[in-house]
């Protein structure tokens, strides 16, 4: 799905400076979202740990980073009489209801969706819920049911890339149709883990040849812009308010996204952290000044700062390209 936090543009670039400091061994993601940064390293050898506070987030690490392979869905098979995976994916390709909490709120009051895809997805969204409260799914498999659908529901959503608005005209992706598709699990060593979590708590949990830090830049709350994929992860019915059907429900905000909070958090973190190596990604226009960045490094060991290219988020068509600083510690 798109993420505006994700760093598939320079994931690539990144590997490259940290494998030449570090060719294997535990990184850590505090921060991972969806976990772009953490499946590429998994993929590359390295046993990853990564975490974030947001529900949606934790089951796409939990489907690509600490799943080596699809789950059975044994005792949902079984009960069920489905004879493999394929007939538990046709069994949510068919499923329908042309009204409901989803169809509601996010086609017939806002046109997030057209009418056929939303009675699908609200099809796929029961159906789920009623296999878990049947006892008939794992906790991974529950977890990659929902981040399957939520990825399935992003590429037929009529918006520009988060759910903080919907398009004025139906976009070409949202008149596709809608399929449920499972997420792949990327391949690895085993012992890979996703946490739900806070930075500080996953950061601390052991000592990590690799520590990379990708928190937020700006004040935007990721809760809000991504607020339907994280009540679909929740698999909540709540009251929702505005144009946006944002819910109405406590908002999971990190301190880093406060400009009077974000520099004493960022120490809190490092201060409690142990690891070999640090990987420090952050913006030019970053809420923390790269002036205290600098002074907060210098102070922890042998720094290094280089300048990563990439596609930054963009609701319009053109391609529009940003800079990230990285920073690289070294403790001695």
């Amino acid at each position: 799905m798109r993420y505006f936090g994700s760093k598939r543009s320079t994931v690539e670039a990144l590997y490259q400076l940290v494998s030449a400091k570090v060719p294997c061994g535990s990184l850590c993601d505090p921060f991972g979202g969806i976990g772009v940064v953490g499946s590429f390293f998994k993929e590359r050898g390295y046993r990853v740990c990564s975490g974030d506070i947001l529900t949606f987030a934790h089951y796409f690490q939990l489907a690509s980073i600490e799943a080596s392979r699809l789950p059975t869905f044994s005792r949902l098979r079984a009960t069920l009489g489905f004879a493999g995976l394929p007939d538990v994916v046709n069994s949510l390709n068919t499923a329908k209801r042309r009204s409901g909490w989803f169809v509601r709120e996010y086609s017939d009051k806002r046109r997030f969706f057209t009418a056929a895809n939303a009675a699908r997805i609200e099809g796929c969204r029961v159906l789920i819920k009623r296999w878990h409260s049947r006892n008939l799914l794992t906790q991974l498999e529950l977890a990659v049911l929902k981040a399957s659908l939520i990825n399935s529901v992003d590429r037929v959503a009529n918006t520009a890339g988060t759910y903080y608005a919907y398009l004025k005209r139906w976009h070409r992706k949202a008149l596709q149709e809608f399929s449920f598709r499972l997420i792949p699990p990327t391949h690895g060593i085993p012992g890979c883990r996703a946490i739900l979590a806070d930075a500080r708590t996953v950061a601390e949990l052991e000592h990590w040849d690799v520590l990379y830090l990708d928190p937020p830049y700006n004040s935007r709350s990721y809760d809000a812009y991504y607020h339907l994929p994280e009540t679909l992860a929740l698999g909540t019915t709540p009251k929702t308010a505005g144009k946006a059907g944002i819910p109405v429900r406590p908002r999971q905000e990190s301190l880093l996204n406060r400009p009077g909070k974000a520099l004493g958090a960022l120490k809190e973190i490092l201060a409690s952290a142990q690891f070999r190596v640090l990987v420090f990604h952050y913006s030019d226009q970053g809420i923390i000044s790269q002036t205290d960045l600098k002074r907060i490094f210098s102070s922890m060991g042998r720094t290094q700062c280089r300048t990563l290219t990439g596609l930054g988020y963009n609701t319009k068509r053109k391609r529009r390209m940003v800079k990230h600083k990285l920073y690289l510690v070294e403790r001695g």
